[in-house]
């Protein structure tokens, strides 16, 4: 061990004080970000130093898991620790990260009388936007019909809510794929902790969703999604339309921030090894990271890059990636 720790602290010290450049790239937040966050996860969160690894070498190898979904066997030798070691580092700060969600987590944001904001004027006492994503993930075969998305994937529904400065104000991992995202939002409704919405509030939704009751949601038979209105299309030539395109264009925000939350993070864009129940805590913590960065950087560097992509992103996903096949994997 004596012989190792040079080591050690040579390549902690490249990822977190050297230059934000190799932050960013590595653990996806800046130099002063990740401290501050070490500090909270130290004094709030309860993480702790071991007796050869400290608190910010943990966190430092967290945050490389979730950003580029590395495998155990290479972090331990980035890292020259034991794989034993990285996967009690890993747990330990997916539960610190977890016991900070009632700080992390971002309160609703009213839209105001008085609001000047083009695309959220038109929403008096809306709270945000609300959309659901497929994740994919493991399971095992006597599960994968319930996990089956309409395209065939295997994969979580996960149900998400941000306000119109994309930070996450709610989020509901766990469902499966095949489930209905109806019926993920009323799970979400009626659950104990549930999500809550005042009286005379309401969050934008699309067409999956019921109407009403604290969901707004766009007319049915009516021109709606972004690309409707880009290009030589012709402007809205009803009312009805006119709303659509106002409604479509304030709730983005949950598509963009998803996009952001999937570009950030790797773990999330490839079916991972761990368990479902893992798997679903590791989703809400990088939500809760996700918000962290917002609040704590002052320059999102994929901000820019995926509000270029997301206002030309369509109803349908683009593949951006080819992943190899079970057979090759095992």
């Amino acid at each position: 061990m004596s012989a190792r720790i040079p080591k050690i602290l040579s390549h902690l010290n490249v990822l977190i004080r050297d230059n934000d450049i190799v932050c960013i790239d590595k653990l996806r937040m800046d130099r002063n970000a990740f401290h501050i966050l070490a500090s909270l996860a130290k004094n709030i969160g309860g993480l702790t130093d071991s007796k050869n690894m400290s608190s910010t070498e943990k966190l430092a190898m967290f945050l490389n898991i979730l950003a580029h979904h590395e495998k155990n066997r290479s972090v331990k030798v980035d890292y020259i620790r034991s794989g034993w070691c990285v996967s009690r580092a890993f747990n330990e700060c997916l539960r610190v990260i977890l016991k900070l969600t009632p700080l992390l987590l971002a309160k609703p944001n009213l839209v105001l009388e008085d609001d000047t904001d083009d695309r959220w004027k038109w929403f008096k006492g809306c709270l945000g936007a609300l959309d659901g994503t497929y994740i994919s993930i493991r399971v095992e075969a006597i599960y994968k019909p319930r996990y089956r998305t309409r395209k065939g994937d295997i994969a979580t529904n996960v149900l998400g809510i941000c306000d119109r400065n994309l930070n996450f104000i709610y989020v509901l991992p766990g469902w499966e794929g095949s489930a209905a995202d109806g019926r993920v939002l009323r799970d979400a409704v009626v659950r104990r902790n549930g999500l809550k919405v005042p009286q005379g509030n309401y969050y934008l939704c699309d067409g999956g969703y019921t109407n009403g009751n604290g969901f707004l949601s766009p007319y049915r038979g009516y021109r709606y999604w972004l690309k409707d209105w880009q290009g030589d299309n012709p402007s809205p030539q009803c009312r009805e339309e006119l709303f659509n395109m106002k409604h479509a264009r304030a709730r983005n925000v949950i598509e963009r921030a998803f996009g952001l939350l999937k570009g950030r993070w790797g773990i999330l864009r490839s079916p991972s090894w761990y368990s479902v129940k893992v798997h679903n805590r590791i989703i809400s913590a990088c939500c809760l990271i996700h918000n962290f960065i917002r609040r704590e950087m002052e320059a999102d560097p994929l901000d820019v890059e995926m509000e270029f992509h997301m206002e030309n992103q369509h109803e349908h996903d683009n593949i951006n990636i080819i992943e190899a096949s079970d057979e090759w994997t095992t």
